[in-house]
């Protein structure tokens, strides 16, 4: 392993919605394995005061935008910290809340970066994902490999697959002709040909 891999960071993007909790543990368990640290990054744009129509001034915002920026990094900073189970400075996890889009925030922090970590989307159908979705914008543009987390397994699917199993196992269901007496060492190889 050369210095360059052991002071480049694992970077892993933490939504402001969720936290991102199986991308923040699965970064701090691969750092780990790698000695090095991760740095978690989320995306913050300020709050804007809302439009008022008919000239009228717009409403004043509760917090200044320093004020906003600061708690909101501690409230991100303390939902890491309840994701590790954990004081961050000892698990070797900075956390940063950068001004900017999503996708320029992440791909700037990639710069250097051993890898890149991304929460795995909500839409449980890859194919029926948004244009606008961050992880389609940054996996083609960065500068390190990207892992991108599974989605959580959806429970119907879990129910489908059990029935599976059941089904076969309870002989309703024939195991596929030519694999009946292959051990498993043999595998495949070991099924005879169907004439």
């Amino acid at each position: 392993m050369t210095q360059q891999q052991m002071v480049s960071p694992i970077v892993v993007g933490v939504s402001r919605r969720t936290g991102s909790p199986d991308a923040v543990r699965w970064a701090a368990a691969e750092a780990q394995l790698r000695n090095t640290h991760v740095l978690a990054v989320t995306a913050w744009r300020g709050p804007r005061p809302p439009a008022a129509p008919g000239g009228r001034p717009p409403g004043v915002l509760a917090l200044a935008p320093e004020e906003a920026f600061a708690s909101e990094q501690q409230r991100m900073t303390e939902e890491l910290a309840r994701h590790l189970g954990g004081d961050l400075a000892a698990m070797r996890v900075q956390y940063r809340l950068r001004r900017g889009s999503a996708s320029s925030v992440l791909l700037s922090a990639a710069v250097g970066a051993q890898l890149l970590v991304l929460d795995s989307p909500r839409a449980h159908n890859l194919s029926s994902l948004p244009k606008s979705w961050i992880g389609q914008q940054v996996i083609f543009r960065s500068p390190c490999p990207v892992v991108l987390m599974p989605p959580a397994p959806d429970p119907d699917d879990a129910l489908l697959l059990s029935s599976g199993e059941e089904l076969v196992g309870s002989g309703f269901v024939d195991e596929p002709e030519g694999l009946t007496g292959a051990t498993e060492s043999e595998g495949l190889t070991g099924a005879t040909e169907p004439a």
